[in-house]
């Protein structure tokens, strides 16, 4: 089976996952990940929350700072990956990682009282048997939201944005954070397909999808998924 990016973030050797580290600290990243955790602060107070592909942890160290109450869950198939976490999140307790693929988890049902995946969806294998395991584990009455990027943003306003972001980095950090955004950008989904696979899915009835800025980027969709 042809991979959208699983198999080189399975076996991705340390050093590449504390470069990945580096080359995405940057402040429009990170001003993103501030934006998802009042978001999420304001729509979850308390309970257990799952972050899927949470890489190196700094979203859930955002949520973290913004409500403590919250019990953290971490899910990543990179090993790597959350080496890096564990060391960016010391300072929390409440937080749990875990190595596994969203497709098939050890979590009880009806567990989470929130789900989040940030800039990971478009590079799973098997979306829709993803967005299931999602709704398994999440609580009646709760929601889960996909944060993602997609194909028809405005090239011509990212392209301004991104000098914006970048202008107070040196020419070496430049030239190495924009193939990430670039890379990912190049394979991520329309707006038709992400509704085309979320139709697929026991999701189908009950979704919405949302373009957004996040981070000063007009590439974004926030997509959230109930279970009723």
């Amino acid at each position: 089976m042809k991979t959208r990016g699983e198999k080189q973030y399975i076996n991705m050797p340390r050093f590449a996952a504390k470069l990945y580290d580096n080359l995405t600290g940057v402040k429009g990243v990170n001003k993103s990940f501030e934006e998802i955790a009042v978001f999420i602060g304001n729509s979850v107070k308390q309970g257990y929350l799952l972050d899927v592909g949470t890489g190196p942890g700094r979203l859930l160290l955002e949520i973290h700072k913004n409500n403590s109450l919250l019990d953290l869950y971490g899910l990543d198939i990179s090993a790597s990956m959350l080496d890096v976490a564990k060391q960016n999140l010391k300072a929390v307790k409440n937080v749990n990682l875990q190595v596994g693929n969203i497709t098939g988890t050890d979590y009880p049902a009806n567990f989470f009282d929130c789900i989040v995946t940030t800039g990971s969806f478009y590079n799973w294998d098997k979306p829709v048997e993803g967005l299931n395991e999602i709704f398994r584990i999440l609580k009646q009455g709760k929601s889960a939201y996909i944060f993602d990027t997609y194909k028809e943003y405005d090239k011509s306003l990212l392209k301004a944005r991104l000098k914006e972001n970048l202008k107070d980095y040196s020419i070496i950090r430049k030239f190495l954070s924009k193939p990430f955004l670039k890379k990912q950008l190049s394979i991520t989904y329309s707006i038709t397909e992400y509704e085309n696979i979320i139709r697929q899915s026991v999701f189908k009835e009950n979704y919405t999808i949302h373009q957004i800025d996040l981070g000063n980027l007009p590439v974004w969709l926030r997509i959230e998924l109930r279970k009723d």
